[in-house]
């Protein structure tokens, strides 16, 4: 097996771990099919379906990205192979935070204030450069129970901080800051803000008509940090025709009252989920366009988790682009809202296939290199769980492991492929023991430990070779799909 390649430098930010012999590239279309025949690309079982736009960033971050083939090794053997253990550990998950009590809102409360002491460690997201003492204003959109919002006062003691957040008696969380501390509060629900986010008028009919809200909060205020930490609620009260857009509704509500409120110069931190998907790689790329984007991961919490940060500095309200983007968000709340027949919202409409490469080629590299920490992490984490875990990291003491042989991953066959663009070594190769930790201990320049599982040939070689082979002679950009792929 031949050394990795050394990494090379990538402007001013970090260095990749992997590094390909070749530029990333896009999908063709027979790779594409081979990618989406070999594997339904929707890694969790609780997602309904995956969209086509996810499908084709994940296709390409296949082809492109040692570390996300990686992870999705994990997931998929912790959503699919070990469905029952992985079903078991997120219902429990699910019914902690749906019947929390005090105790457990006040873990909650400590938890936002470790990651957010992490965060500010990491990125120093949490003191802007636009103020400081009690010049600086924070916006915490979606705040309870305010784990930022205490945090941001940990270390900007003097800030003027302002915060919305859905009622209690709504199902919201129960507020832990100090209301003392708060220069402003509104208890509402914030995708319900209707002056806010559109000129037009309101359906007649709408059966909920008398709930939308036409104040618009702190208007005369501009805010040096930003928080949109909302997610969908399983125990908010609403109505069943809400439910289909709601995810739509709540991120367009805090995209723009952030965008409609926040300095210039300032910042906004929004929590995303799975960077791999088109939705979060799209939020991404629209903000690299006016603000300095980088996204961050938690490593002591939330680690086995697809979330993460978006921390965008020095955004721009003014730029073009965020004026324009500010626009068709507004147009999709809109649409999510009062859209469709019966003037209730109608289903978001996938992107072309085309707006998608269109990113991909512009954004691909970027969205690699910031995915990269956040699929690492997840991945270390994964990798100690008992329902995800394949055996490659060795477990710290008391974590319990999958029982008996661990069956090698195709996933990361695929990796390994990635890692040097070489064929992989078989057992007919010598002097190289075949297993799992081979890689990892040649890289950490220490003999190499064979495992005593049983090799199974990889469903993944194949297709592999075969794109390997197309390697020198596939073009950088993207060639349009055809009307085949249309039942895929």
């Amino acid at each position: 097996m031949s050394p990795p390649t050394a990494p090379i430098e990538v402007g001013n930010g970090p260095k990749p771990e992997f590094l390909t012999t070749k530029k990333s590239s896009l999908i063709s279309m027979d790779e594409l099919v081979q990618i989406m025949e070999a594997n339904t690309l929707q890694d969790d079982p609780r997602e309904k379906r995956t969209e086509r736009s996810s499908k084709l960033v994940k296709a390409y971050l296949i082809k492109n990205e040692p570390e996300f083939v990686r992870v999705l090794g994990f997931r998929d053997r912790g959503w699919m192979q070990n469905k029952d253990k992985g079903d078991a550990f997120f219902k429990a998950q699910r019914d902690r935070a749906d019947n929390t009590d005090v105790s457990g809102e006040q873990k909650f409360f400590r938890m936002m204030i470790q990651i957010a002491d992490e965060m500010n460690g990491v990125t120093g997201a949490l003191s802007p450069q636009t103020a400081r003492g009690p010049d600086m204003k924070v916006l915490d959109i979606c705040m309870a129970p305010g784990g930022y919002t205490a945090a941001v006062l940990k270390f900007n003691p003097r800030a003027s901080t302002f915060a919305i957040t859905l009622p209690k008696e709504q199902g919201g969380h129960p507020i832990h800051v100090e209301r003392s501390r708060l220069a402003g509060l509104q208890l509402l629900d914030v995708t319900m803000l209707v002056n806010e986010f559109t000129d037009k008028p309101m359906p007649p009919n709408h059966p909920d008509r008398e709930k939308f809200l036409t104040i618009r909060p702190f208007k005369f205020h501009s805010f040096d940090l930003v928080f949109c930490d909302g997610m969908v609620l399983r125990t908010q009260q609403r109505e069943d025709y809400r439910e289909g857009n709601e995810v739509i509704r709540l991120s367009t509500s805090q995209l723009i009252l952030a965008m409609q409120r926040i300095k210039a110069g300032g910042t906004l931190v929004m929590l995303l989920h799975k960077i791999d998907s088109f939705p979060a790689a799209n939020i991404l790329h629209i903000f690299s366009k006016f603000s300095k984007v980088e996204a961050f991961k938690p490593q002591k919490k939330h680690a086995t988790r697809s979330s993460f940060y978006m921390i965008a500095k020095d955004v721009q309200p003014g730029h073009e682009a965020a004026k324009a983007v500010v626009e068709e968000w507004k147009e999709a709340w809109w649409n999510a809202t009062f859209g469709g027949e019966d003037g209730t919202g109608m289903p978001k409409v996938d992107p072309h296939e085309s707006a998608v490469f269109n990113i991909l080629e512009e954004f691909g590299e970027q969205l690699m290199e910031m995915g990269r920490p956040v699929w690492r992490i997840q991945g270390d984490a994964l990798s100690r769980t008992e329902y995800a875990s394949d055996g490659s990291i060795v477990r710290s003491e008391g974590v319990v492991g999958v029982p008996g042989a661990v069956n090698p991953s195709p996933w990361r066959d695929l990796r390994e492929s990635l890692k040097e663009n070489v064929p992989l070594q078989t057992s007919s190769s010598p002097g190289v023991p075949v297993g799992p930790s081979s890689w990892r201990a040649l890289r950490e320049n220490v003999p190499p430990k064979s495992t005593d599982s049983p090799v199974i040939s990889s469903p993944w070689d194949v297709m592999r070779e075969s794109l390997k082979e197309r390697v020198a002679q596939s073009p950088t950009s993207p060639t349009p799909l055809d009307k085949d792929l249309k039942s895929i």
